[in-house]
């Protein structure tokens, strides 16, 4: 009897087992070892380094260096103008040399001085210029002013050099100081005489009003005398058909006489002498020294010959109705 009491009571000890034995509450299972224990909140990937350091303009993109591909003056130009004349107010004019240059691309724009040498007298001290640069940074403007207020922009018959390599693209490249185009990274170029009767002429057409005058409109009727010697006229032509066209008078003196006219824009002009018939007087219109662009853009030269001859000047065709001139006699 006793073996099979024990045989039930372990029995049901066994089923008891599988509920739990006695009143303890369930045993809560151990945190799992192993996941990572939670360091907060969720930091994400790891933090951006950012790019590699700079090892150079523009690294791994433009590394072209830019180059000049023109320029005023030229490189390596002889006789270029010392001076150029301007407008400073309405009584005034001065003295400045203008020099563009332009590039092969983009230059950075906050970027503007240069420095002009003085290769013939390496003594005087080199001059920095501070430049204005186009909108499409292209091309860079400087005017040369005076050193001083009694000294020329630049000198007569003088060799310069203007160091460009301070300049730089938009990517940070250096001037090519090898290509063709510039060489060394300067432009030199060698002063030659001043236009001083250009000069004279600029000083009229800068700072005078002109007088108007309304050309003639047939070669055979009454057309205006415009020969006053450093006179500045506005010159209106008559229409003729879809240009314009027409006369005026020039009266020679004792002597034969150049005659000098300095021209706002190109017209074709033709000299007859008319005093006994139609004879033809040689002359030419031609781009004038760039004295003071655009006030004077070219000449008219001729020779007015001596006796009091009636000389007739035709204008046109040409589409412009309206330019000015300074008329000189030498």
């Amino acid at each position: 009897m006793r073996l099979t009491h024990v045989a039930a009571l372990l029995t049901t000890c066994a089923v008891l087992t599988l509920t739990g034995c006695d009143n303890d509450d369930p045993i809560t299972p151990s945190s799992d070892a192993g996941t990572p224990t939670d360091a907060g909140p969720d930091a994400g990937p790891p933090p951006d380094a950012g790019p590699s350091p700079d090892a150079g303009p523009d690294a791994g993109g433009d590394t072209t260096k830019p180059h000049v591909t023109a320029s005023s003056p030229e490189e390596g130009a002889t006789n270029v103008l010392p001076v150029q004349t301007y407008k400073v107010d309405t009584t005034n004019t001065s003295l400045r040399r203008l020099v563009t240059v332009s590039f092969s691309e983009p230059m950075d724009s906050t970027a503007a001085q240069v420095t002009l040498l003085d290769v013939s007298t390496p003594a005087n001290a080199p001059r920095v210029l501070t430049g204005t640069w186009s909108e499409d940074a292209l091309t860079l403007s400087l005017s040369i002013p005076r050193p001083e207020s009694d000294l020329p922009p630049l000198e007569e018959d003088n060799r310069y050099s203007l160091d460009l390599t301070s300049l730089r693209d938009i990517a940070g490249n250096a001037l090519d100081t090898v290509h063709a185009g510039l060489g060394d990274g300067r432009l030199d170029f060698t002063t030659g005489e001043r236009d001083r009767v250009t000069e004279h002429a600029c000083g009229h057409a800068l700072l005078e009003a002109p007088v108007a005058v309304r050309a003639g409109a047939s070669p055979t009727t009454m057309y205006p005398a415009t020969d006053s010697p450093h006179e500045f006229y506005e010159l209106t032509l008559p229409t003729s058909g879809t240009s314009f066209l027409g006369y005026s008078e020039v009266v020679s003196a004792e002597r034969d006489e150049p005659v000098i006219m300095y021209l706002s824009h190109e017209v074709p002009v033709v000299v007859h002498d008319v005093t006994e018939g139609e004879t033809v007087i040689a002359s030419a219109v031609t781009p004038a020294p760039a004295v003071c662009l655009p006030a004077i853009s070219h000449t008219l030269k001729f020779t007015a010959p001596a006796g009091d001859r009636f000389l007739r000047l035709t204008y046109g065709p040409t589409p412009l109705e309206k330019f000015t001139f300074v008329f000189e006699r030498y």
